[in-house]
């Protein structure tokens, strides 16, 4: 994804991992960002633990306005009214989605890094296949100790050559 997200799907219920990623990114944060804001600490947070979502993906059908000391969120549907409240209370506004068609887009990209990967694996194939085995190709990529092939590895296992 090339946009800069505007929200963030985070399945619940939170894993102990999950929740722990969240402090560590919210430490992290503080420490990057010298003295931050609140929201930019749970923002940073989200991010650890949630699949990005840019704009334009998913429709937003409400607004949600959280209240401070943990108390239930007012969701509004009406942009205007929810602007009105956030604006007389302090608080910022947060997109609500259906979760369906979050899902829907997470799976779309599931799929999608599912279809690429196949791909890599079968261009591996090719390029290390007898015929291509000794070719250019296979023996020099970005620098004499890596090679295309060392690439398609590193991507494939989720890693950067």
């Amino acid at each position: 994804m090339t946009q800069k997200p505007t929200g963030v799907f985070v399945p619940f219920p939170l894993t102990e991992a999950q929740v722990s990623a969240c402090s560590d990114a919210r430490a992290k944060a503080w420490v990057e960002q010298g003295k931050p804001t609140t929201t930019s600490t749970f923002e940073a947070a989200l991010l650890a633990i949630g699949t990005p979502v840019t704009g334009g993906e998913l429709a937003v059908v409400g607004w949600g306005l959280y209240s401070v000391g943990g108390g239930k969120p007012s969701l509004f549907t009406n942009e205007a009214m929810a602007e009105r409240w956030a604006k007389h209370f302090g608080r910022t506004l947060h997109p609500v989605v259906r979760q369906s068609e979050a899902q829907a887009q997470i799976a779309a990209r599931d799929a999608e890094i599912v279809r690429l990967r196949e791909a890599l694996v079968v261009a591996r194939g090719a390029i290390t296949s007898g015929l291509n085995a000794k070719s250019i190709v296979c023996t020099v990529w970005a620098g004499p100790a890596e090679t295309l092939v060392d690439y398609i590895d590193a991507a494939l296992k989720g890693g950067a050559a």
